[in-house]
């Protein structure tokens, strides 16, 4: 009975293991990149990447995350040093650890991905479905609000031209 007691009270003290803070996510792909292995951006994506501090001016972003190659890196970078913020680093290999992580932390964040991952990060933090993106779509942007444990997807575009 103590015991019961115990965990009931915890629940009430510490919250649900399975509560989620309040947070924003702004989940974008790497804008345009030139052809190759871990190739860089255009002059066309620099100037995408340098958009999204425009779109963001305002957001107090928390923290930007960023997959390990050089065109996600340079799409975060604007927004990072914009913010006094460093890019940090994770893994595509297990998104949904990487989601529950993220849903963990009260924030907004930015989190920079690829044209699989960055819907299938979105659909994870979301609970939608969201299609892989097309290998030439870099205009998608996706805010996830999660508020009381209810998420709100937004499907936004980086168009500038």
């Amino acid at each position: 009975m103590k015991k019961i007691l115990f965990v009931v009270l915890s629940f009430f003290v510490f919250g649900s293991p399975l509560a989620y803070a309040d947070s924003t996510y702004y989940v974008v792909r790497h804008a345009e990149k030139l052809d190759g292995d871990n190739p860089v951006l255009t002059a066309k994506g620099v100037r995408r990447a340098a958009h999204i501090v425009t779109m963001l001016e305002g957001v107090p972003i928390n923290a930007v995350y960023s997959t390990e190659t050089y065109r996600t890196v340079m799409t975060a970078t604007p927004t990072a040093a914009d913010r006094g913020l460093e890019v940090k680093l994770f893994s595509t290999e297990d998104l949904d650890a990487f989601s529950n992580e993220l849903k963990a932390m009260d924030g907004t964040f930015l989190i920079v991905a690829h044209s699989s991952s960055t819907p299938d990060l979105a659909s994870l933090l979301s609970g939608v479905s969201i299609p892989k993106l097309e290998e030439t779509d870099y205009e998608k942007l996706f805010k996830v609000v999660i508020t009381g444990g209810e998420a709100k997807l937004t499907k936004m575009v980086t168009t500038f031209e």
